[in-house]
């Protein structure tokens, strides 16, 4: 999806090498940070918006088993 940059920041894809980018560039390739850039303000999508969603992974529940014999209450205590 091509992005475009709304506020102007340095990018670096490698760690190593910075490149500047202007408000108004446009280019497709953030590094994986398009969510990212998208959330804070520094870039929107050009043209029709794709719907970026987080994966939220859904938890697994895991079916508790039931007893298979009654659970036995603790015996009375004599007394003297």
């Amino acid at each position: 999806m091509l992005y475009q940059v709304v506020r102007p920041f340095p990018l670096s894809l490698d760690g190593l090498t910075l490149i500047d980018l202007d408000a108004g560039d446009e280019r497709e390739d953030f590094g994986g940070m398009e969510a990212g850039l998208e959330a804070e303000g520094f870039i929107k999508p050009v043209g029709k918006k794709a719907a970026i969603e987080p994966q939220v992974a859904q938890p697994q529940v895991t079916p508790v088993a039931e007893p298979t014999k009654p659970v036995s209450q603790p015996k009375p205590r004599r007394q003297r």
